[in-house]
């Protein structure tokens, strides 16, 4: 009896990954469809089809993941054309194309270049594409120059070249702990291994363990660290939308990020009985609810990486969300997939 239900088992489980991979083979179709243009930009059609370093990096990134080498071609082609035009290998934040130039604002935006950096890492392993290798080197050691700054808590990851630091902001400096993009200071700690990645990894998990504000002990998107830590002032003091992809980021980051990733999720979660929403810290209520199957995706990876709740199959498969939705899906997804198989 033994014998026969492994063997069922087996057989299921054989049956479940080909029809996986043909709904992740679907999943990316759709998700270029959606939102690539030909040209190889990522556009974001419900904030005026802007285009961010963000949206490149992500795209970028899952392109890798998906061994997707012609659209990988386009959209490294757009990034290195129109986003790395600052002259130090890091990207303007932001192009618009009622804009002119499209990017006014040059200044970059930390976590769209490590994303940028990480799909070039990722490419460039994979493929053994030694130019994209190339190019994550140089976007790592002018990260390393430009953003990484000393704090209490080790190197931290400055949001930008310009505007976060003490002399810019009068509770200054700040720092948003989703700029922590954990995966991609792995990938560049095989890439530029003389900088010394793991020390900003673990300043990352400092600032999240004392980052606990309120009833709920939530961190919120945006922190000073003027003088201790903080709420940033002149900010919405929530659990939003910058950090919904905190418990992404700790689930596909290193061994050390789970008890963090635990707690954050316990914490985060139990606001709600479950579902992903908004969190005001301070009054430690519940702001709103997120609306998208992405959340509930990102929810659904951090439980499977805490406690190893099965990932529900009602959200493997990409429906017409929002850009960012639809794209923390993907990321969830591709998280699953290389680090979370048994769920």
């Amino acid at each position: 009896m033994r014998h026969a239900l492994l063997t069922l088992a087996l057989g299921l489980a054989a049956l479940a990954a080909p029809a996986r991979a043909d709904v992740e083979a679907d999943n990316w179709a759709r998700y270029k469809a959606a939102f690539i243009a030909p040209e190889g930009r990522l556009v974001d059609a419900g904030a005026e089809n802007v285009s961010h370093s963000e949206g490149q990096g992500y795209a970028l990134t899952l392109a890798a993941f998906h061994d997707d080498r012609e659209i990988f071609a386009k959209l490294w082609a757009w990034t290195a054309a129109n986003l790395e035009i600052r002259g130090d290998h890091l990207a303007a934040w932001r192009w618009r194309p009622q804009d002119t130039p499209h990017a006014l604002d040059r200044n970059n935006a930390t976590d769209g270049d490590l994303l940028i950096a990480w799909g070039l890492a990722e490419a460039g392993r994979r493929w053994k594409a030694p130019e994209y290798t190339a190019q994550a080197r140089r976007i790592a050691f002018a990260l390393a120059a430009k953003v990484v700054f000393r704090t209490a808590y080790g190197p931290a990851l400055r949001p930008g070249a310009a505007g976060f630091g003490d002399e810019d902001a009068k509770d200054g400096p700040l720092v948003n702990l989703s700029y922590w993009v954990f995966p991609a200071l792995d990938a560049l700690a095989e890439v530029a291994p003389e900088v010394d990645w793991r020390a900003i990894e673990r300043s990352g998990l400092k600032l999240y363990d004392a980052a606990r504000f309120g009833a709920l002990a939530l961190p919120c998107d945006w922190i000073s660290l003027r003088g201790g830590l903080r709420p940033a002032e002149g900010r919405a003091r929530v659990f939003g939308y910058e950090l919904v992809r905190a418990p992404l980021y700790l689930a596909w980051g290193p061994q050390q990020a789970k008890p963090t990733l635990v707690k954050l999720t316990q914490a985060w979660l139990g606001a709600s009985g479950g579902a992903p929403v908004v969190v005001d810290v301070e009054k430690g209520a519940i702001a709103q609810s997120f609306d998208g199957l992405g959340y509930r995706a990102v929810a659904a990876l951090a439980r499977c990486a805490a406690d190893g709740t099965p990932f529900p199959d009602e959200l493997r498969e990409l429906r017409q969300d929002g850009y960012y939705s639809a794209t923390l899906q993907m990321l969830s997804l591709t998280a699953l997939r290389v680090r979370y198989p048994q769920c």
